[in-house]
C-alpha cells in the first residue's frame, strides 16, 4: 500500500527544482546516494522521508545547498545570480580577447 505524501511539499518542490538548476536527473541523484532511482522518485514526492533526507545532506555537502525551513529560500537564487553575473564578465572578457586576436591575425 503506497505511502501519503506530506500535505506540504514546499521544500520537495526546491529540491526539485534545484537538482533541475544543478542538470541532476534521479539516475545520477540514485547513484551517488547508492539507491535506485525509484527510491529517489519517492523521496522527491514526499513518500521516502529517509531517502528524501539522504538526498538534502547529499545536496548540502557536495553543492552548499541549505534546504533547512529556517533558512532563506532567496540566498540560493542570490548566489546563483551573482555566478551568472561573473560568468557574463568573464565570457565578455574571452570574447574581447577573441576579437584581438582576430584584428592581430589580419596584420
Amino acid at each position: 500500500m503506497p505511502k501519503k505524501a506530506p500535505a506540504d511539499l514546499t521544500v520537495h518542490t526546491r529540491v526539485k527544482e534545484a537538482l533541475k538548476s544543478l542538470n541532476l536527473d534521479q539516475t545520477t541523484v540514485a547513484q551517488k546516494l547508492e539507491v535506485t532511482q525509484t527510491m529517489v522518485s519517492m523521496a522527491l514526492r514526499g513518500t521516502n522521508q529517509k531517502t528524501f533526507l539522504r538526498l538534502l545532506t547529499l545536496l548540502k555537502n557536495e553543492y552548499n545547498l541549505d534546504f533547512n525551513e529556517n533558512s532563506a529560500g532567496g540566498d540560493h537564487i542570490e548566489m546563483i545570480k551573482t555566478e551568472l553575473r561573473e560568468l557574463n564578465d568573464r565570457m565578455g572578457e574571452v570574447l574581447r580577447g577573441i576579437e584581438e586576436l582576430k584584428e592581430m591575425m589580419k596584420k
